[in-house]
């Protein structure tokens, strides 16, 4: 079994305990961990990624690290997506009469303008177990060093950009380099 996958069962046992510790009052000992919405987020991911296996097509013992990332990166985002609409950045008034991809170009711009704004005990929960995202700087520095003439236009350089940064957010890769 990989690690991942061990480290989200094991916080989901950790997770259930405190919870069942609050219930009971024992509310400090509670807090000392963390808090019981750290715990009940935890809860929701470790219970949404493990659920989300057999989307793979594979048994949770054949699954890797790049697997249950993969997973945790499409939880986030419909995770940061349903925020949108809970937090009323997004409004059934905006994607009224849109497309379906009029309304997913909506999305994933509102989620670049928003950057880490629109985050939740959930979404850092889920982010936690991800490799630590390259910062805005060392990407810009990056991205300057790449001879832009090769493309017909700059989003092409996105592949040398996840190649140099493996794990990286494409959204936020995308916003940076737009940037430039």
């Amino acid at each position: 079994m990989n690690i991942l996958l061990l480290q989200l069962k094991t916080d989901l046992t950790l997770a259930m305990k405190l919870e069942v510790e609050y219930r009971k009052g024992e509310k400090e000992l509670v807090e000392r961990s963390g808090g019981i919405d750290k715990a009940i987020a935890h809860k929701t991911v470790s219970r949404a990624i493990i659920s989300m296996i057999p989307q793979l097509g594979k048994k949770p013992d054949q699954t890797t690290e790049e697997d249950i990332q993969q997973l945790l990166k499409k939880y986030i985002g419909m995770e940061k997506e349903r925020s949108l609409y809970e937090l009323h950045f997004l409004t059934e008034k905006d994607v009224e009469g849109k497309s379906s991809s009029e309304v997913k170009k909506l999305v994933n711009d509102k989620i670049i303008e928003l950057g880490d704004d629109l985050t939740s005990y959930v979404i850092q929960a889920a982010q936690s177990y991800l490799p630590k995202q390259a910062s805005e700087e060392e990407v810009t520095k990056f991205i300057k060093t790449i001879d832009m003439t090769k493309f017909k236009n700059k989003m092409q350089a996105m592949g040398l950009i996840i190649k140099q940064f493996p794990g990286i957010d494409g959204n936020f890769a995308k916003s940076i380099l737009l940037k430039i």
